[in-house]
């Protein structure tokens, strides 16, 4: 995979959770983004179907209006960051410049990357029981 094939505007098809066994468990509970430009950025936002809304609203994206109470409910299970990103042998790195998650903040994320046609699936590390997930991407527009 190149970069210029790389570059796009991806939605969610679904996330799985990889056993180390190879077993496979479905999670279609979240709507998410992804974007890499052909300058080297790129940005993801992921959240948890079924949000609920605030009391009142704000007139904008932020949540400047809503309640503190209201306001951790709508960030819980957010998944949100940009920054640059650099493409070494089908293995994403994504460098983590802003974050809704402070601690996200000079941390970069691997993931390694398959893209075919219009369908790019990311995958993460294993973790130390063996287990990894595995997020599969559609771009939208043309590909």
């Amino acid at each position: 995979m190149t970069k210029d094939e790389l570059v796009g505007v991806y939605r969610s098809l679904g996330e799985d959770t990889i056993g180390a066994d190879g077993k496979a468990v479905a999670d279609t509970s979240r709507t998410a983004q992804i974007m890499y430009s052909p300058d080297g950025y790129m940005s993801v936002v992921s959240m948890p179907n079924g949000r609920k809304l605030t009391a009142k609203a704000s007139g904008g994206p932020d949540l400047n209006a809503a309640t503190p109470e209201e306001r951790a409910d709508a960030a819980k299970g957010m998944v949100c960051y940009a920054g640059r990103y650099e493409l070494k042998d089908n293995v994403l790195h994504h460098h983590v410049e802003m974050a809704l998650n402070p601690n996200a903040v000079g941390q970069t994320i691997i993931r390694r990357a398959e893209l075919k046609g219009g369908d790019l699936t990311l995958s993460s590390v294993p973790a130390a029981d063996g287990s990894h997930r595995r997020i599969r991407w559609r771009k939208v527009g043309p590909k």
